[in-house]
């Protein structure tokens, strides 16, 4: 048994970068070189002990008999940090994140004159993420969360100039405040339940109650309710998502730092407390609802979009639907899996948004006419798809008929793929079909790889959610959007589109006016 303060290690590096914000602005710019330089190193540091925090977990689940945290066998844990496998998958993921992000920024922002106002913020920034997710007190998670989003706003107030940014800022700060009061009251529920602010212990006492007889307390299902408030208006969600796509004015690196980061946490707001979640069904099958929603909203207008950033944009929207769709359902490890690859694939595809317009060209020109393609290719398409999916879930001992959620998330992967293929058909180029075929497959294996690694890591850190008949429901209801979106795609990329989409086409290009009418209420925010 190691020290109890080593568990305390992950903490210390981002405490100094929440205190970096001390730092005057007049002394971060007068030696503007030093300390972005010193900020990034801070960060890259971070990262170096989050992984080996992470290894460390998996040395201890591996070798040392170690059944859910650091605690079984290695170390000692600290009542005010909870390290387990999702807290150092998560620590570690930010850490990379916040590390590129800020290498970025010295050549981004070289000789920009708020520089080093950029770094005291971005430090407050990461620093606050990393104490949210590494924090085992409640009242710990609560300031980190908090302090988290003041720090996101003075970064998309950098710039003073642009209205815009300005506006999204304060629209997304007043949603923000409303979140800090869900989740101030959800923890005090949860204190006056279970009696404790230790996250260990709420959770612990979480699942005795799963297990018991006892009927739950209705304060219960109530604080269920409102950090599934919080969750949605920190992850973007519908209508809580207009802020958005206007902060695009913003500095690319914060941009960067937002998508790939901040608007994950409230998925893993979900994930974290899922034990809780158990009690509570309903507000589970409100997630299904609210993501469901929000995904399909944000694939639609997405689809319509010109802009590069912008199309990122309402991509996040529509991932993050997805993802609370998946935390709606009990798929918890595939969420953290979902949550984790966007949050990469998001911080790659904004600093390198330039080249990202090549890319582009070919979903911009949504309208224009493409080879046909028959119901019967379709069906080819989706057959190989399913059964390489099945194939690659086989090899991995994995059953989705046993996983919550498995069946709808392994058809909804099977759409997207097959989506992928028979945009490789209408070329007309047999290579590229073939290339197609074998990269969906490829895709297989590393979800299915992915997937079981990930369930090795946070496996004992959520809750293990039984099937039931809301879920079976819930997934019906789920399979029928997802199956009139693929309709939608294949409507808008034949050959003659129906008239009516091209009506359709306007508004959803303007996100259906619903950011036009939330600007009413923050018309007045800009001037702040």
């Amino acid at each position: 048994m190691l020290f109890a303060w080593l568990s305390l290690l992950p903490t210390l590096i981002p405490i100094l970068l929440v205190a970096a914000v001390l730092v005057p602005d007049s002394v971060a710019q007068r030696a503007v070189t030093r300390f972005r330089r010193g900020v990034t190193f801070a960060v890259a540091s971070q990262f170096a002990i989050s992984m080996g925090v992470l290894l460390m977990f998996v040395f201890s689940r591996t070798f040392a008999g170690g059944s859910g945290s650091l605690s079984s066998g290695l170390v000692q844990q600290s009542p005010l940090v909870l390290v387990d496998g999702l807290s150092a998958m998560m620590l570690t993921l930010v850490s990379f994140v916040g590390w590129v992000t800020c290498q970025y920024s010295i050549r981004y922002l070289d000789g920009e004159a708020n520089q080093g106002r950029y770094y005291r913020w971005a430090a407050f920034t990461i620093g606050a993420v990393s104490l949210t997710v590494a924090s085992g007190h409640l009242v710990g998670l609560v300031l980190g969360w908090i302090a988290t989003n003041l720090g996101l706003h003075q970064l998309l107030v950098l710039n003073q100039d642009r209205t815009a940014a300005r506006r999204a800022a304060w629209t997304k700060f007043a949603f923000n405040r409303l979140g800090d009061a869900t989740l101030i009251a959800a923890s005090i529920l949860l204190y006056q339940q279970f009696g404790s602010f230790s996250l260990a212990t709420i959770l612990d006492s979480a699942t005795t109650l799963v297990a018991g007889t006892n009927p739950v307390p209705v304060a219960i299902h109530v604080a269920c309710a409102l950090l599934v408030v919080t969750a949605v208006t920190q992850s973007v969600q519908f209508p809580f998502h207009t802020w958005l796509p206007e902060t695009m004015e913003a500095p690319t690196p914060v941009s960067a730092l937002m998508h790939a980061g901040i608007v994950n946490a409230g998925g893993y707001l979900i994930i974290r407390f899922s034990h809780v979640f158990a009690l509570s069904p309903v507000s589970l099958y409100s997630l299904v609802a609210i993501g469901t929603l929000t995904a399909g909203f944000g694939v639609v207008v997405m689809m319509t979009q010109t802009s590069v950033k912008k199309s990122l944009a309402y991509s996040t929207i529509a991932q993050m639907g997805f993802m609370m769709l998946q935390v709606g359902l009990g798929a918890y490890v595939a969420a953290t899996l979902h949550l984790a690859a966007h949050s990469l694939y998001k911080a790659n595809a904004f600093l390198r948004s330039g080249s990202v317009v090549r890319d582009q060209q070919a979903t911009l020109g949504a309208f224009e006419p493409k080879q046909p393609i028959g119901w019967s290719q379709i069906g080819l398409a989706a057959a190989a798809c399913g059964a390489m999916l099945v194939i690659a879930w086989t090899l991995f001992g994995i059953s989705l008929l046993e996983k919550p959620g498995g069946l709808i998330l392994g058809g909804i992967l099977c759409l997207a793929l097959t989506q992928w293929i028979c945009n490789a058909i209408r070329t007309g180029d047999r290579k590229l079909v073939m290339q197609s075929i074998a990269m969906a497959g490829l895709m297989c294996v590393l979800y299915a790889a992915g997937y079981t690694a990930t369930g090795y890591l946070i496996g004992d850190a959520v809750a293990v959610s039984p099937l039931s008949t809301g879920n079976t429901i819930a997934m019906i209801l789920v399979a029928i959007v997802f199956l009139g979106i693929f309709a939608l795609q294949r409507s808008v990329t034949s050959a003659n589109p129906p008239a009516w989409l091209r009506s359709v086409y306007v508004h959803a290009s303007n996100g259906f006016y619903l950011d036009h009418l939330i600007r009413r209420f923050s018309r007045n925010f800009a001037t702040t």
